[in-house]
């Protein structure tokens, strides 16, 4: 698959601030589109589809697993910071 200057146009005009003609921008999504073609000749019929590529869990150590999870108290206890309705005051850094 190619791309025509036509269609360079219409992408420049609608969709990017590029400069309309130029060779680069042609031969570069030119290239893209050979990439995406020559991703589509793989064949992943037995690859099974993944949302994430990371895990969405993480599993807890054996050996502290059926210790009782630390609760917001205790974890505010932990700053040295004022504690404001709940929360941890920080430095206002919006001048």
């Amino acid at each position: 698959m190619s791309i025509t200057q036509e269609q360079i146009k219409k992408i420049t005009k609608n969709l990017a601030k590029l400069p309309e003609s130029s060779e680069k921008i042609e031969n570069d999504l030119n290239s893209i589109l050979w990439y995406i073609e020559m991703l589509n000749e793989v064949d992943t019929s037995n690859v099974i589809p993944t949302v994430s590529v990371t895990k969405k869990w993480t599993p807890l150590r054996i050996d502290i697993e059926k210790q009782e999870l630390t609760n917001q108290t205790e974890l505010l206890k932990c700053s040295s910071n004022k504690i404001i309705a709940g929360q941890i005051a920080v430095w206002n850094i919006m001048k």
